[in-house]
Protein backbone atom coordinates (compact mmCIF):
# COMPACT_ATOMS: atom_id res chain seq x y z
CA UNK A 1 0.00 0.00 0.00
CA UNK A 2 0.96 2.94 -1.10
CA UNK A 3 1.33 5.68 2.07
CA UNK A 4 0.77 9.36 2.98
CA UNK A 5 -2.10 11.68 1.24
CA UNK A 6 -1.71 12.91 -1.89
CA UNK A 7 -0.34 16.53 -1.26
CA UNK A 8 -3.18 19.90 -1.79
CA UNK A 9 -1.27 23.37 -2.47
CA UNK A 10 -1.45 24.28 0.74
CA UNK A 11 0.11 22.55 3.45
CA UNK A 12 0.27 18.71 2.05
CA UNK A 13 -2.77 17.55 4.05
CA UNK A 14 -6.04 17.05 2.09
CA UNK A 15 -8.17 17.86 5.17
CA UNK A 16 -7.91 22.02 6.48
CA UNK A 17 -6.76 21.21 10.19
CA UNK A 18 -9.15 22.15 12.53
CA UNK A 19 -6.32 22.23 15.76
CA UNK A 20 -2.82 23.28 15.94
CA UNK A 21 -1.00 22.38 19.29
CA UNK A 22 2.04 21.76 20.68
CA UNK A 23 0.26 20.06 23.79
CA UNK A 24 -0.16 16.33 23.57
CA UNK A 25 -3.56 16.79 25.91
CA UNK A 26 -5.16 19.24 23.26
CA UNK A 27 -4.11 16.71 20.19
CA UNK A 28 -4.96 13.42 22.32
CA UNK A 29 -8.69 15.17 23.23
CA UNK A 30 -9.27 16.42 19.82
CA UNK A 31 -9.31 12.98 18.57
CA UNK A 32 -10.70 11.37 21.69
CA UNK A 33 -13.69 13.54 20.80
CA UNK A 34 -14.70 11.39 17.40
CA UNK A 35 -12.93 8.44 17.73
CA UNK A 36 -12.07 6.07 20.76
CA UNK A 37 -10.42 6.24 24.29
CA UNK A 38 -6.78 6.49 23.84
CA UNK A 39 -3.64 7.28 25.67
CA UNK A 40 -0.69 9.56 24.55
CA UNK A 41 3.08 9.37 26.05
CA UNK A 42 6.14 11.43 24.51
CA UNK A 43 9.14 9.83 23.29
CA UNK A 44 11.63 12.07 21.49
CA UNK A 45 11.13 15.45 20.20
CA UNK A 46 8.85 18.63 20.86
CA UNK A 47 5.53 18.05 19.39
CA UNK A 48 4.38 20.26 17.09
CA UNK A 49 0.92 18.27 15.84
CA UNK A 50 -2.47 18.83 13.85
CA UNK A 51 -5.84 17.26 13.70
CA UNK A 52 -8.15 17.48 10.77
CA UNK A 53 -11.45 16.20 11.06
CA UNK A 54 -14.90 15.19 9.03
CA UNK A 55 -18.14 13.67 9.25
CA UNK A 56 -19.18 11.11 6.41
CA UNK A 57 -22.84 10.55 7.77
CA UNK A 58 -22.24 7.90 11.00
CA UNK A 59 -18.43 7.91 10.17
CA UNK A 60 -16.15 10.25 11.46
CA UNK A 61 -12.66 10.64 9.23
CA UNK A 62 -9.34 11.97 11.40
CA UNK A 63 -6.23 12.60 10.14
CA UNK A 64 -3.89 13.50 13.04
CA UNK A 65 0.00 14.48 13.11
CA UNK A 66 2.18 14.97 16.39
CA UNK A 67 5.47 16.49 14.93
CA UNK A 68 7.42 14.60 17.33
CA UNK A 69 7.70 10.51 18.49
CA UNK A 70 4.75 8.80 20.74
CA UNK A 71 3.41 6.13 21.82
CA UNK A 72 -0.41 5.95 21.45
CA UNK A 73 -2.31 3.54 24.28
CA UNK A 74 -5.66 2.97 22.19
CA UNK A 75 -8.32 1.38 24.58
CA UNK A 76 -10.52 -1.25 23.85
CA UNK A 77 -13.14 -0.18 21.98
CA UNK A 78 -16.30 -1.99 22.89
CA UNK A 79 -18.98 -1.02 21.20
CA UNK A 80 -17.36 1.45 18.77
CA UNK A 81 -15.28 0.50 15.49
CA UNK A 82 -12.13 2.57 14.79
CA UNK A 83 -9.97 1.75 11.34
CA UNK A 84 -6.34 2.77 12.03
CA UNK A 85 -4.15 3.59 8.37
CA UNK A 86 -0.76 4.91 8.73
CA UNK A 87 0.29 7.46 6.65
CA UNK A 88 3.60 6.28 7.51
CA UNK A 89 5.31 2.93 9.06
CA UNK A 90 4.10 2.71 12.27
CA UNK A 91 5.17 0.11 14.62
CA UNK A 92 1.83 -2.01 16.41
CA UNK A 93 1.71 -3.88 19.11
CA UNK A 94 -2.10 -5.66 19.43
CA UNK A 95 -3.20 -9.45 20.47
CA UNK A 96 -1.92 -11.41 17.91
CA UNK A 97 0.51 -8.77 16.35
CA UNK A 98 3.73 -8.56 18.76
CA UNK A 99 5.63 -5.72 17.72
CA UNK A 100 5.25 -5.44 14.13
CA UNK A 101 5.74 -2.58 11.43
CA UNK A 102 2.75 -2.09 9.48
CA UNK A 103 1.71 0.30 6.60
CA UNK A 104 -1.58 -0.75 6.06
CA UNK A 105 -4.59 -0.07 7.57
CA UNK A 106 -6.01 -2.45 10.68
CA UNK A 107 -8.92 -2.36 12.97
CA UNK A 108 -8.31 -1.35 16.80
CA UNK A 109 -8.95 -4.24 19.20
CA UNK A 110 -12.61 -4.69 20.57
CA UNK A 111 -11.80 -6.18 24.04
CA UNK A 112 -7.83 -5.37 24.46
CA UNK A 113 -5.43 -2.54 24.47
CA UNK A 114 -3.42 -1.88 21.25
CA UNK A 115 -0.31 0.24 21.13
CA UNK A 116 0.99 2.34 18.26
CA UNK A 117 4.05 4.62 17.64
CA UNK A 118 3.04 6.85 14.38
CA UNK A 119 5.47 8.65 12.24
CA UNK A 120 5.42 12.23 13.52
CA UNK A 121 5.11 13.51 10.45
CA UNK A 122 3.32 11.57 8.44
CA UNK A 123 1.03 10.72 11.07
CA UNK A 124 -2.60 8.60 10.27
CA UNK A 125 -5.62 8.40 9.65
CA UNK A 126 -8.77 7.38 11.88
CA UNK A 127 -11.95 5.98 10.73
CA UNK A 128 -14.81 5.28 13.52
CA UNK A 129 -18.64 4.76 14.16
CA UNK A 130 -20.73 3.00 16.24
CA UNK A 131 -20.39 -0.84 15.87
CA UNK A 132 -23.94 -0.82 15.13
CA UNK A 133 -23.59 1.04 12.18
CA UNK A 134 -20.93 -1.43 10.80
CA UNK A 135 -23.27 -4.31 11.92
CA UNK A 136 -26.47 -2.98 9.63
CA UNK A 137 -23.90 -2.14 6.72
CA UNK A 138 -22.75 -6.07 7.04
CA UNK A 139 -26.35 -7.10 7.08
CA UNK A 140 -27.19 -4.86 3.85
CA UNK A 141 -23.92 -6.53 2.43
CA UNK A 142 -25.16 -9.66 3.36
CA UNK A 143 -28.56 -9.51 2.97
CA UNK A 144 -29.52 -11.23 6.15
CA UNK A 145 -28.26 -11.42 9.34
CA UNK A 146 -24.79 -12.46 9.73
CA UNK A 147 -24.47 -16.39 11.42
CA UNK A 148 -21.82 -15.05 14.02
CA UNK A 149 -21.37 -11.77 15.99
CA UNK A 150 -19.17 -8.99 13.94
CA UNK A 151 -15.58 -9.37 15.47
CA UNK A 152 -12.65 -7.86 13.46
CA UNK A 153 -9.26 -10.04 13.38
CA UNK A 154 -5.57 -9.09 13.23
CA UNK A 155 -4.66 -8.29 9.86
CA UNK A 156 -2.33 -11.34 9.21
CA UNK A 157 -5.65 -13.44 8.98
CA UNK A 158 -8.01 -13.15 5.20
CA UNK A 159 -10.22 -10.81 4.02
CA UNK A 160 -13.08 -10.98 1.69
CA UNK A 161 -11.43 -8.84 -0.95
CA UNK A 162 -7.83 -6.98 -1.12
CA UNK A 163 -6.71 -4.72 0.91
CA UNK A 164 -6.55 -1.95 -1.82
CA UNK A 165 -10.38 -1.76 -2.03
CA UNK A 166 -9.48 0.53 1.69
CA UNK A 167 -6.87 2.56 0.77
CA UNK A 168 -9.19 3.09 -2.70
CA UNK A 169 -11.66 4.20 -0.95
CA UNK A 170 -10.62 6.49 1.82
CA UNK A 171 -8.45 8.57 -0.47
CA UNK A 172 -11.71 8.70 -2.72
CA UNK A 173 -13.10 10.08 0.52
CA UNK A 174 -10.63 12.97 1.33
CA UNK A 175 -10.92 13.71 -2.26
CA UNK A 176 -14.05 14.30 -2.26
CA UNK A 177 -13.86 16.50 1.10
CA UNK A 178 -11.13 18.58 -0.37
CA UNK A 179 -12.46 19.13 -3.50
CA UNK A 180 -15.66 20.68 -2.50
CA UNK A 181 -16.59 24.18 -3.05
CA UNK A 182 -19.70 24.02 -0.59
CA UNK A 183 -20.78 21.59 2.15
CA UNK A 184 -21.64 17.98 0.21
CA UNK A 185 -25.45 16.97 0.27
CA UNK A 186 -26.43 14.34 2.22
CA UNK A 187 -27.10 12.11 -0.81
CA UNK A 188 -22.82 12.11 -1.13
CA UNK A 189 -22.18 12.08 2.45
CA UNK A 190 -24.18 8.96 2.58
CA UNK A 191 -22.60 7.49 -0.65
CA UNK A 192 -19.17 7.97 0.88
CA UNK A 193 -20.02 6.32 3.99
CA UNK A 194 -21.31 3.70 2.10
CA UNK A 195 -18.20 3.47 0.20
CA UNK A 196 -16.14 3.46 2.93
CA UNK A 197 -18.27 0.83 5.32
CA UNK A 198 -18.07 -1.68 2.30
CA UNK A 199 -14.35 -1.22 1.45
CA UNK A 200 -13.84 -1.73 5.55
CA UNK A 201 -16.04 -5.13 5.51
CA UNK A 202 -14.12 -6.42 2.23
CA UNK A 203 -10.77 -5.15 3.06
CA UNK A 204 -10.37 -6.14 6.67
CA UNK A 205 -10.57 -9.97 8.29
CA UNK A 206 -13.38 -10.44 10.49
CA UNK A 207 -15.25 -13.32 11.20
CA UNK A 208 -18.34 -12.86 8.76
CA UNK A 209 -15.50 -12.64 5.95
CA UNK A 210 -15.87 -16.32 4.72
CA UNK A 211 -19.95 -15.42 4.54
CA UNK A 212 -19.38 -12.36 2.36
CA UNK A 213 -17.27 -14.58 -0.27
CA UNK A 214 -20.21 -17.32 -0.66
CA UNK A 215 -22.84 -14.43 -0.37
CA UNK A 216 -26.58 -14.96 0.61
CA UNK A 217 -27.38 -18.73 0.99
CA UNK A 218 -30.99 -18.14 -0.32
CA UNK A 219 -33.07 -15.49 -1.96
CA UNK A 220 -36.29 -14.17 -1.95
CA UNK A 221 -38.21 -15.19 -5.21
CA UNK A 222 -40.31 -11.75 -4.91
CA UNK A 223 -37.38 -9.52 -4.06
CA UNK A 224 -37.88 -6.84 -7.28
CA UNK A 225 -41.50 -6.30 -6.40
CA UNK A 226 -41.09 -5.28 -3.07
CA UNK A 227 -38.36 -3.07 -4.08
CA UNK A 228 -40.53 -1.60 -6.67
CA UNK A 229 -43.21 -0.87 -4.24
CA UNK A 230 -40.46 0.68 -1.48
CA UNK A 231 -39.12 2.67 -4.77
CA UNK A 232 -43.06 3.70 -5.54
CA UNK A 233 -43.16 5.04 -2.06
CA UNK A 234 -39.76 6.47 -1.65
CA UNK A 235 -39.06 8.25 -5.03
CA UNK A 236 -39.33 11.36 -4.04
CA UNK A 237 -36.51 11.10 -1.69
CA UNK A 238 -32.50 11.23 -1.89
CA UNK A 239 -32.51 7.11 -2.54
CA UNK A 240 -29.38 4.90 -2.79
CA UNK A 241 -29.07 1.49 -4.32
CA UNK A 242 -28.09 0.36 -0.94
CA UNK A 243 -30.66 2.20 0.76
CA UNK A 244 -32.99 -0.28 -1.70
CA UNK A 245 -31.13 -3.24 -1.39
CA UNK A 246 -31.42 -2.69 2.52
CA UNK A 247 -35.23 -2.20 2.12
CA UNK A 248 -35.43 -5.55 -0.42
CA UNK A 249 -33.15 -7.66 2.37
CA UNK A 250 -30.30 -8.27 0.31
CA UNK A 251 -26.98 -6.84 -0.78
CA UNK A 252 -26.66 -4.24 -3.30
CA UNK A 253 -24.65 -6.59 -6.10
CA UNK A 254 -27.16 -9.71 -5.40
CA UNK A 255 -30.08 -6.71 -5.62
CA UNK A 256 -28.29 -5.68 -8.95
CA UNK A 257 -28.18 -9.18 -10.28
CA UNK A 258 -32.00 -9.76 -9.99
CA UNK A 259 -33.30 -6.61 -11.81
CA UNK A 260 -30.89 -7.53 -14.39
CA UNK A 261 -32.05 -10.90 -14.80
CA UNK A 262 -35.95 -10.52 -13.91
CA UNK A 263 -36.02 -7.11 -16.07
CA UNK A 264 -33.59 -6.12 -17.21
CA UNK A 265 -32.69 -2.90 -16.50
CA UNK A 266 -30.81 -1.28 -13.27
CA UNK A 267 -32.69 -0.03 -9.97
CA UNK A 268 -31.45 3.34 -10.88
CA UNK A 269 -33.35 2.92 -14.22
CA UNK A 270 -36.49 1.91 -12.40
CA UNK A 271 -36.23 4.84 -9.51
CA UNK A 272 -35.84 7.08 -12.74
CA UNK A 273 -38.73 5.86 -14.63
CA UNK A 274 -40.95 6.13 -11.61
CA UNK A 275 -39.72 9.57 -10.78
CA UNK A 276 -40.73 10.54 -14.54
CA UNK A 277 -43.92 8.69 -14.41
CA UNK A 278 -44.89 10.64 -11.26
CA UNK A 279 -43.72 13.58 -12.61
CA UNK A 280 -45.88 13.18 -15.71
CA UNK A 281 -49.11 12.57 -14.06
CA UNK A 282 -47.84 15.73 -11.83
CA UNK A 283 -48.16 17.79 -14.66
CA UNK A 284 -51.35 17.33 -16.23
CA UNK A 285 -53.26 17.01 -12.72
CA UNK A 286 -51.95 19.78 -10.64
CA UNK A 287 -51.92 22.95 -10.65
CA UNK A 288 -48.14 23.73 -9.75
CA UNK A 289 -45.40 24.69 -11.17
CA UNK A 290 -42.99 22.89 -13.17
CA UNK A 291 -39.74 23.00 -10.81
CA UNK A 292 -41.87 22.38 -7.99
CA UNK A 293 -43.33 18.98 -9.52
CA UNK A 294 -39.50 18.02 -10.71
CA UNK A 295 -38.49 18.59 -7.10
CA UNK A 296 -41.82 16.97 -5.56
CA UNK A 297 -40.75 14.03 -7.73
CA UNK A 298 -37.24 13.56 -6.29
CA UNK A 299 -35.20 15.31 -9.38
CA UNK A 300 -32.60 18.27 -8.28
CA UNK A 301 -31.08 19.68 -11.64
CA UNK A 302 -33.73 20.41 -13.89
CA UNK A 303 -32.13 20.47 -16.66
CA UNK A 304 -31.49 17.18 -16.85
CA UNK A 305 -35.28 16.23 -15.35
CA UNK A 306 -35.98 18.38 -18.96
CA UNK A 307 -34.09 16.44 -21.10
CA UNK A 308 -34.53 12.61 -19.22
CA UNK A 309 -38.67 13.91 -19.38
CA UNK A 310 -38.67 14.76 -23.30
CA UNK A 311 -36.48 11.53 -24.40
CA UNK A 312 -39.19 9.54 -22.17
CA UNK A 313 -42.56 11.63 -23.62
CA UNK A 314 -41.71 13.26 -27.00
CA UNK A 315 -42.29 16.76 -25.35
CA UNK A 316 -40.45 19.30 -22.48
CA UNK A 317 -42.15 19.35 -19.64
CA UNK A 318 -43.77 22.99 -19.63
CA UNK A 319 -45.42 21.50 -22.73
CA UNK A 320 -47.06 18.77 -21.11
CA UNK A 321 -47.54 21.19 -18.35
CA UNK A 322 -50.04 23.45 -21.00
CA UNK A 323 -52.27 20.73 -21.74
CA UNK A 324 -53.15 20.78 -18.01
CA UNK A 325 -56.43 19.56 -17.02
CA UNK A 326 -58.78 22.44 -15.36
CA UNK A 327 -58.28 21.73 -11.67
Amino acid sequence: MTTGLPPSSEDGTLLAPSLHSTRLTDLRDRVQDVTVVHEIEPRRGRPDGTVAVAGLGALNLVVVRYGAQVTVDAFPTRNRFALTVPLGPMWVSAPEVTGKVLTSGFALAGDAHTVMRPDPHAGALVLSTRMSRVEEHLGTLLGRAPSTALRFLPPNAPAAGPAALLDSAWRTACLALADARAPLGPSVLRALEDQLLTAILLGLPHTSSPELLDGPADEPADVVERARTWLEEHHAEPVTVTDLARAAGLGPRQLQAHFRRRLGTTPTALLRDIRLGSAHRALLGADRTVAEIAHSCGFTHLSRFAQEYRARFGELPSETAHRRRPV
